[in-house]
């Protein structure tokens, strides 16, 4: 149970477990799956591939990333131990998206250096994010998990060993893109964001229940966060994106989750004292209303703020917490807001408008809102949900 759950009433509650749910619809309804293949086309290559984002005003929509399928298959994985009234089968929609997901590690041994990474979007790609295949190995390491299957830690081990030796510097700082055609990785400017795919190592770790992943991945790429993640000499922009500057405020893609699990692993204060400047930062950047600039940044606040809550309830820290826990409920409460329940469209019914500063733009349901939506409100509401949290392994 999260330490939030006991200080919200019983409706509020069912609320955020509402909410995850029809997220979670939302991830159903849109994947291509027998019955309702996309255009048509059966026997689709696509088959168990989710959609990124839809535009209800057009109707455009585009298929799902390696992350954004890795958070999916772990969200529903999730959703499938929760009380279900409607009867969706999140499990069977998991499994299937799984199939998806597997399909896009590279595993060609003609191509070392390749050996074991992500591609981007589609089995046929040849280039990565690593950020986004990292988010892959999370799901992995989950499997494993629920599983039990060798094959997913094997697999979650050939990914941490492709981003420790070729998908990073010889530092063990991730690049942010990588040509599995020539082998070569490349890194413009280095950003905090790029340290929450070091989760890769250390759910990686956990699963298998081996800090040797800890000590050769995550621990190299934590130590160049304290100076890299520092705010107080970044110069920060506060609307700029992944890529654009070296810190990027409002969503840092849980490199402040990755701080947590770093104290949790190694119990080094200066992992903690980081982290406090940053949620500082961040709940100076929040508005009266519970958002924050920058995409996903809403979810990926609560998500963070949620985490150091338990962290200083496991460690009996003697943090003041109050300031952080109005923040977390404000955002959680904003958060609601921006969720499609309305339309009766398909495409749109369940999930949540993204890709806008403080949410002031619902053009499109985007998967980044919905997927990290659905892991805040399942723990919100008092149950399990392992990614993007150094707590449940």
């Amino acid at each position: 149970m999260s330490v939030i759950t006991p200080l919200l009433s019983e409706k509020e509650k069912a609320r955020y477990l509402e909410a995850a749910r029809l997220g979670g619809r939302w991830l159903v309804n849109n994947q291509n799956a027998p019955g309702q293949t996309w255009g048509g086309v059966r026997h689709s290559a696509d088959e168990g591939r989710f959609i990124y984002e839809y535009f209800p005003a057009t109707g455009d929509c585009r298929g799902m990333g390696v992350w954004g399928q890795a958070l999916a298959v772990c969200g529903l994985y999730a959703l499938a131990k929760v009380p279900n009234p409607d009867g969706a089968d999140f499990r069977a929609a998991a499994e299937l998206g799984t199939g998806y997901l597997l399909s896009l590690q590279f595993l060609d041994s003609r191509r070392p250096k390749g050996y074991g990474g992500f591609r981007e979007q589609t089995p046929q790609q040849a280039w990565s994010y690593p950020r986004d295949g990292a988010t892959g190995c999370f799901a992995l390491a989950q499997l494993y998990r629920e599983t039990g299957k060798a094959e997913f830690l094997e697999r979650a081990n050939l990914f941490c060993e492709w981003y420790r030796r070729h998908g990073s510097n010889a530092a063990g700082w991730p690049h942010d893109y990588f040509d599995f055609e020539t082998g070569e990785g490349s890194c413009k400017i280095p950003g905090d964001w790029q340290t929450g795919g070091s989760l890769a190592y250390y759910y990686t770790a956990q699963a298998a229940k081996d800090r040797h992943w800890l000590e050769e991945g995550f621990r190299p790429a934590m130590e160049q966060l304290l100076t890299i993640g520092d705010p107080t000499d970044a110069g920060y922009h506060p609307h700029l994106w992944h890529g654009e500057c070296r810190i990027t405020t409002g969503n840092g893609d849980f490199s402040n989750v990755a701080l947590v699990a770093a104290y949790l692993a190694f119990e080094d204060e200066r992992y903690l004292k980081l982290l406090r400047r940053r949620l500082d930062l961040l709940l100076g950047m929040q508005d009266a209303d519970g958002s924050l600039p920058n995409y996903g940044s809403t979810f990926v606040f609560a998500l963070d703020a949620l985490d150091f809550l338990e962290l200083v309830k496991a460690r009996r820290l003697p943090d003041k917490t109050e300031r952080l826990v109005d923040g977390l409920l404000r955002a959680a409460r904003f958060g609601l807001t921006l969720q499609e329940t309305g339309l009766r469209d398909r495409r749109a019914y369940g999930g949540i408008y993204g890709q806008s500063s403080f949410g002031v733009s619902p053009d499109r349901v985007h998967q980044r809102d919905t997927n990290y939506g659905m892991h805040l409100y399942l723990r919100l509401a008092g149950h399990e949900a392992p990614v993007v949290s150094a707590f449940g392994w």
